[in-house]
């Protein structure tokens, strides 16, 4: 993973390529969807501020808490540059960057001229590779709405490799670990969870003195005939304390 490392001119440590192995248990399929996904980081996510060079580079950015630290990790087909931001730990105390200091924010601006710089004299700028054979055997790419999923030609649309089974057909992962009716059913219980979680009073029409004692608005007046209709249309309601103009009594 790393070629070299150097400090103030002088090299320090430099791989030895004959000791590099492969791993041979690598699912290449996963690693090109997780490719496409740290693309979507630069084209719409905390990296957006390099938008543009989502074709070029993919990467992830991150804040550790109290935004004591900030990096960008990013890669093209050839180099992996990673941009560190924070205060030397080693009095043993934390310091924060600031507010807001996010990776995305402060480590991402320097990265962007180290990747120009790297293109000029290091590599050429050149799209991110397609799937391999391997990968592509086991994908199906194609344009969907960014927000449904769904096939589309507008302008939220992104480029979404999903997996496939030995007949070619889609494999729908989306309700694998929360099936549709599970997920539905704890909507709708959470919903109903709403009411329980706020203080209520039940009124019951057939207590007519204790309501007529307490909580008649219109006992001053002579429209009792009314008043009493419109009590009727609170029959089996459940009320806050603090419903009426004046407020309910206790």
């Amino acid at each position: 993973m790393i070629d070299a490392i150097e400090r103030n001119g002088l090299i320090i440590y430099r791989h030895d390529p004959k000791a590099s192995t492969r791993i041979s248990s690598v699912d290449h399929a996963a690693f090109y969807q997780l490719k496409t996904m740290m693309q979507g980081v630069l084209a719409r996510g905390t990296a957006r501020a390099i938008s543009s060079l989502s074709p070029y580079v993919a990467g992830k950015t991150g804040t550790s808490d109290d935004e004591n630290d900030a990096w960008f990790v990013g890669f093209s087909n050839d180099v992996t540059v990673a941009v560190w931001i924070g205060y030397d730990n080693a009095d043993g105390k934390r310091r924060t960057l600031g507010g807001g200091a996010t990776g995305g924010g402060v480590a991402v601006p320097i990265f962007e001229p180290v990747m120009q710089a790297v293109w000029a004299n290091v590599a050429p700028k050149i799209v991110l590779a397609p799937p391999s054979p391997e990968a592509k055997r086991q994908l199906e790419c194609k344009v969907v709405d960014l927000e449904s999923g769904e096939a589309s030609t507008g302008k939220k649309r992104v480029n979404e490799c999903l997996r496939i089974d030995g007949k070619g057909k889609v494999i729908d992962t989306q309700y694998r670990l929360l099936s549709h009716e599970s997920k539905h059913a704890n909507h709708d219980r959470d919903r109903e969870d709403i009411p329980r979680q706020m203080p209520v009073r039940t009124y019951r029409l057939d207590d007519r003195a204790r309501f007529d004692q307490a909580y008649d608005p219109w006992r001053a007046t002579p429209q009792r005939g009314f008043a009493w209709d419109n009590r009727q249309r609170w029959q089996g309601q459940r009320l806050q304390p603090t419903y009426f103009w004046g407020g309910w009594r206790q």
